[in-house]
Protein backbone atom coordinates (compact mmCIF):
# COMPACT_ATOMS: atom_id res chain seq x y z
CA UNK A 1 0.00 0.00 0.00
CA UNK A 2 1.55 3.29 -1.07
CA UNK A 3 0.34 6.61 -0.50
CA UNK A 4 -0.89 8.04 -3.74
CA UNK A 5 1.35 10.82 -5.14
CA UNK A 6 -2.12 13.15 -5.88
CA UNK A 7 -2.06 13.18 -1.88
CA UNK A 8 1.54 13.89 -1.53
CA UNK A 9 1.49 16.76 -3.78
CA UNK A 10 -1.88 18.17 -2.32
CA UNK A 11 -0.44 18.12 0.95
CA UNK A 12 2.95 19.61 -0.01
CA UNK A 13 0.80 21.93 -2.01
CA UNK A 14 3.20 21.49 -5.44
CA UNK A 15 1.10 22.02 -8.33
CA UNK A 16 3.48 20.97 -11.03
CA UNK A 17 4.44 17.52 -12.71
CA UNK A 18 8.23 18.08 -13.07
CA UNK A 19 9.40 16.60 -9.85
CA UNK A 20 7.13 14.08 -10.00
CA UNK A 21 9.51 10.79 -10.12
CA UNK A 22 11.59 12.57 -7.36
CA UNK A 23 8.66 12.25 -5.61
CA UNK A 24 7.91 9.10 -6.15
CA UNK A 25 11.33 8.14 -5.08
CA UNK A 26 11.18 9.93 -1.73
CA UNK A 27 7.68 8.28 -0.81
CA UNK A 28 9.56 4.86 -1.19
CA UNK A 29 12.52 5.84 0.17
CA UNK A 30 10.35 7.35 3.36
CA UNK A 31 7.85 4.24 3.28
CA UNK A 32 10.80 1.59 3.65
CA UNK A 33 12.30 3.69 6.29
CA UNK A 34 9.25 4.48 8.42
CA UNK A 35 9.04 0.52 7.56
CA UNK A 36 11.82 -0.69 8.72
CA UNK A 37 11.67 1.67 11.91
CA UNK A 38 8.49 0.83 13.08
CA UNK A 39 8.73 -3.04 12.34
CA UNK A 40 5.01 -2.77 10.66
CA UNK A 41 4.59 -4.50 7.54
CA UNK A 42 2.77 -1.49 5.54
CA UNK A 43 1.81 -3.73 2.26
CA UNK A 44 -0.65 -6.76 2.48
CA UNK A 45 1.09 -9.86 1.32
CA UNK A 46 2.89 -13.00 2.58
CA UNK A 47 5.91 -13.42 5.05
CA UNK A 48 7.35 -16.37 6.32
CA UNK A 49 8.87 -17.10 9.51
CA UNK A 50 11.16 -20.03 10.10
CA UNK A 51 11.00 -22.07 12.93
CA UNK A 52 13.82 -24.51 14.29
CA UNK A 53 11.32 -27.15 16.15
CA UNK A 54 7.49 -26.96 17.76
CA UNK A 55 7.86 -24.14 20.33
CA UNK A 56 5.31 -21.59 20.98
CA UNK A 57 6.28 -18.42 18.75
CA UNK A 58 5.72 -15.04 18.48
CA UNK A 59 4.21 -13.52 15.30
CA UNK A 60 6.81 -11.48 13.98
CA UNK A 61 4.89 -9.47 11.46
CA UNK A 62 2.53 -6.64 12.09
CA UNK A 63 -0.65 -6.27 11.55
CA UNK A 64 -1.05 -9.89 11.46
CA UNK A 65 -4.08 -11.32 9.74
CA UNK A 66 -3.47 -14.51 9.78
CA UNK A 67 -1.18 -17.76 9.58
CA UNK A 68 -1.59 -19.32 5.67
CA UNK A 69 0.41 -22.70 5.90
CA UNK A 70 2.74 -24.51 8.25
CA UNK A 71 5.00 -26.45 6.38
CA UNK A 72 7.98 -28.28 7.52
CA UNK A 73 9.77 -31.77 6.13
CA UNK A 74 9.27 -34.92 7.92
CA UNK A 75 11.29 -37.70 9.05
CA UNK A 76 10.93 -39.64 5.96
CA UNK A 77 12.32 -36.58 4.02
CA UNK A 78 8.62 -35.53 2.22
CA UNK A 79 7.19 -32.55 2.48
CA UNK A 80 4.11 -32.03 4.39
CA UNK A 81 1.61 -29.41 5.39
CA UNK A 82 0.36 -29.36 8.76
CA UNK A 83 -3.61 -29.22 9.08
CA UNK A 84 -5.23 -26.13 10.92
CA UNK A 85 -6.64 -27.80 13.50
CA UNK A 86 -3.10 -28.43 15.14
CA UNK A 87 -2.45 -25.25 15.98
CA UNK A 88 -4.11 -22.19 16.77
CA UNK A 89 -3.18 -18.40 17.57
CA UNK A 90 -3.12 -16.77 20.85
CA UNK A 91 -4.17 -13.16 21.32
CA UNK A 92 -4.66 -13.25 25.38
CA UNK A 93 -1.38 -12.74 25.83
CA UNK A 94 -0.75 -9.33 24.60
CA UNK A 95 -0.66 -7.28 22.02
CA UNK A 96 1.53 -9.61 19.55
CA UNK A 97 -0.22 -13.13 18.72
CA UNK A 98 1.52 -15.98 19.65
CA UNK A 99 1.50 -19.15 17.15
CA UNK A 100 1.25 -22.64 19.51
CA UNK A 101 1.14 -25.61 18.24
CA UNK A 102 -1.50 -28.57 19.32
CA UNK A 103 0.75 -31.44 17.79
CA UNK A 104 4.67 -31.65 17.56
CA UNK A 105 5.63 -34.38 14.27
CA UNK A 106 8.87 -35.44 13.85
CA UNK A 107 10.72 -33.33 11.36
CA UNK A 108 13.87 -34.18 9.41
CA UNK A 109 17.03 -33.05 11.76
CA UNK A 110 19.03 -30.04 10.20
CA UNK A 111 15.51 -28.50 8.64
CA UNK A 112 13.53 -25.61 9.55
CA UNK A 113 9.58 -25.20 9.77
CA UNK A 114 8.06 -22.63 7.22
CA UNK A 115 5.35 -20.94 8.64
CA UNK A 116 3.95 -18.66 6.09
CA UNK A 117 1.18 -15.67 7.33
CA UNK A 118 -0.79 -12.78 6.19
CA UNK A 119 -0.27 -9.49 6.86
CA UNK A 120 -0.15 -5.84 6.22
CA UNK A 121 -2.43 -2.77 5.71
CA UNK A 122 -5.14 -2.70 2.87
CA UNK A 123 -5.66 0.85 3.70
CA UNK A 124 -2.80 2.81 5.61
CA UNK A 125 -3.75 4.27 8.90
CA UNK A 126 -3.89 8.36 8.69
CA UNK A 127 -0.21 8.48 11.02
CA UNK A 128 1.52 6.33 8.65
CA UNK A 129 0.31 8.58 5.47
CA UNK A 130 1.30 11.57 7.86
CA UNK A 131 4.59 9.87 8.75
CA UNK A 132 5.20 9.56 4.93
CA UNK A 133 4.27 12.72 3.53
CA UNK A 134 6.22 14.52 6.99
CA UNK A 135 9.47 12.52 5.78
CA UNK A 136 9.02 13.07 1.89
CA UNK A 137 8.25 16.83 2.04
CA UNK A 138 11.44 17.33 4.53
CA UNK A 139 13.71 15.37 1.99
CA UNK A 140 12.14 17.53 -0.97
CA UNK A 141 12.29 20.57 0.51
CA UNK A 142 16.01 19.59 1.82
CA UNK A 143 17.83 17.36 -0.36
CA UNK A 144 21.47 17.59 1.24
CA UNK A 145 22.40 17.51 5.00
CA UNK A 146 24.94 19.84 3.91
CA UNK A 147 22.77 22.87 2.56
CA UNK A 148 25.02 26.07 3.88
CA UNK A 149 21.75 27.74 4.20
CA UNK A 150 18.64 26.82 5.74
CA UNK A 151 19.52 22.93 7.38
CA UNK A 152 16.47 21.73 9.20
CA UNK A 153 16.26 18.30 11.28
CA UNK A 154 13.54 16.13 10.16
CA UNK A 155 10.35 17.27 12.81
CA UNK A 156 9.73 16.27 15.98
CA UNK A 157 6.11 15.31 14.82
CA UNK A 158 7.33 12.45 12.32
CA UNK A 159 9.94 11.07 15.36
CA UNK A 160 6.85 11.23 17.62
CA UNK A 161 4.39 9.11 15.40
CA UNK A 162 7.42 7.04 14.50
CA UNK A 163 8.13 5.81 17.77
CA UNK A 164 4.30 5.60 18.31
CA UNK A 165 3.72 3.23 15.96
CA UNK A 166 6.66 1.12 16.66
CA UNK A 167 6.00 -2.36 17.10
CA UNK A 168 6.39 -3.56 20.89
CA UNK A 169 7.56 -7.01 21.75
CA UNK A 170 8.22 -9.25 24.32
CA UNK A 171 11.96 -8.57 23.68
CA UNK A 172 12.28 -4.90 23.32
Amino acid sequence: MSVPLSTIKAALKIEYDEDDLELIRLRETASSLIERETGLSMTPGKREMYLAGWTDTAVAFTPFTSVFAVIYVDSAGSNATMPSTDYWVDYAQGPIPILRFLESPAIKEGTNITVTVTCGYETLPNELVHAIIALTGAWYNNPEAFQPIGLSMVPMSLQYIIESLRVRSYIR
